[in-house]
């Protein structure tokens, strides 16, 4: 089954007019059905009536409406209508080992495309998290099955309400988290299931992830940077990391869970300024598996296209890796631990991790140590030469990138992307400070940058 029926039954309403616990209701929906044979036809009845009260078809003390009976056979199928075919049920079905969740705030201008590039793959469920706009319509166009959420709650915990409503956990061995913004190429989920099934002990996996780039943005030198930083992580740090099977990021926007750690891992909302930092810290400290990177199955999503929303979320997403490195300790690889014979633990994953902050720091501080240099050695050296060292050496990367991403716009765009990388290092410095001053946060929310309308030609090549 590609989605939920058609009409009303596609959306569930959060808000309870009768104060009751509207997702652990809901959820004698999915038990009335499974038992409804060991029900009289008048309790069934009752049964039926009551869990669409509380799915909020019937306002408290009111009549039921016209389509309510076509609602009831075309979910219960031939347990109300003997005969009839029976309606097929999620989990059902060889595809159906994976469900892709989307918490989504005013995403009505992408969520339809992000369930479709999904839905022939999977099962998708989208949690309209407080939306305003006509998310959730868009998305039940598309095929998802949707929640709505009457206030925003986080991403977290929009994905907990989700998780606990539909019974996802239960009913499925993966559950993949997307963004609203993100699409994924045809086989993506069947390529990570595929390895997650062939190494039990992979918890996560994520592919490749691009920025959509499209022809009326070509010259944006925001996209074209964040395109840029991509490729140049996944190409080298995220690869090699793989290999050593220490990969210390778990991308928020398409990676795929084994159902029993997504349920661990979002029992609780983040600490974190970014939710999916503080799952890798998790993953890491408890010992649950580790994350696999899957290079040749490849996503594509929007970035920002206006320097602050661009350089508020550079921010946020170090910020939250930093908190993460603070209050889960990692980067060190040699620990405590009274059970071992010497009384310590070693960690190739926090040595790996330790080298990764090595190099950030001094990509961090890079600039800020060559004048002080090159001043130094002014005596046998001339600083002009440092300058063209710190130039020649990017902009010779920069050719590297746009070869292999064919994009010999990223030549041409070369100055602008010199000066991002001096605001990005500065970034880390600022996300620093705020890691110093707020370790932790009550609540793991934030609001999305501007999302811009792709043109008629989908992706710029």
């Amino acid at each position: 089954m590609r989605g939920p029926p058609s009409g009303l039954a596609q959306n569930v309403v959060a808000e309870r007019p009768d104060g009751l616990a509207w997702y652990r209701d809901l959820g004698l929906l999915e038990r009335v059905v499974e038992h409804a044979g060991e029900l009289s036809p008048e309790r069934l009845e009752e049964c039926h009536a009551y869990l669409w009260h509380l799915a909020g078809f019937v306002a408290p003390g009111g009549a039921l409406p016209a389509t309510f009976e076509v609602l009831v056979r075309e979910i219960f199928g031939e347990l109300v209508e003997p005969g009839a075919a029976p309606a097929p049920r999620v989990g059902q079905g060889d595809r159906c080992r994976v469900a892709v969740v989307i918490a989504c705030k005013n995403g009505a201008a992408t969520i339809g495309r992000t369930v479709a590039c999904a839905i022939e793959e999977a099962d998708v469920f989208v949690v309209s998290d407080g939306s305003t706009d006509d998310t959730a319509a868009e998305a039940q166009r598309a095929g998802a099955w949707v929640l709505e959420l009457p206030e925003s709650v986080g991403k977290p915990n929009a994905l907990r309400a989700a998780a606990a409503t539909f019974s996802l956990p239960e009913t499925y061995e993966y559950i993949a988290v997307m963004d609203d913004d993100t699409i994924v190429a045809p086989g993506y989920l069947e390529r990570l299931v595929e390895r997650m099934d062939a190494e039990p002990r992979i918890a996560v996996a994520s592919g490749r992830i691009e920025s959509e780039w499209d022809d009326t943005r070509r010259w944006n030198p925001l996209i074209a940077m964040r395109a840029f930083m991509y490729w140049s992580y996944q190409a080298t740090m995220k690869r090699g990391q793989n290999a050593l099977r220490a990969v210390n990021v778990i991308c928020g926007a398409n990676s795929v869970f084994r159902a029993d750690v997504f349920a661990l891992l979002t029992h609780h909302d983040a600490p974190y300024a970014v939710d999916d930092m503080y799952w890798m810290a998790e993953v890491a400290r408890r010992g649950i598996g580790r994350v696999e990177y899957v290079h040749d199955a490849r996503s594509w999503t929007i970035d920002p296209h206006r320097f602050g929303d661009w350089y508020r979320q550079t921010v946020r997403w170090s910020w939250g890796q930093f908190q993460s490195i603070r209050g889960h300790r990692l980067g060190l690889p040699v620990r405590r631990d009274p059970s071992r014979r010497l009384g310590v633990r070693f960690s190739w994953f926090d040595l790996a991790y330790l080298l990764v902050l090595v190099d950030w720091a001094g990509y961090a501080l890079e600039p800020l140590l060559l004048a002080p240099l090159a001043l130094w050695l002014r005596g046998w050296v001339d600083p002009l030469w440092f300058l063209v060292f710190y130039v020649g050496t990017n902009v010779a990367w920069i050719v590297v990138a746009a070869t292999a991403l064919r994009k010999p716009r990223l030549v041409a765009l070369a100055p602008a992307l010199l000066a991002l990388d001096l605001v990005y290092r500065v970034t880390m410095l600022h996300a620093a400070l705020k890691t110093i001053r707020k370790p932790r946060v009550e609540s793991c929310r934030w609001d999305s940058p501007a999302r811009f309308e792709l043109d008629q030609a989908g992706r710029a090549a």
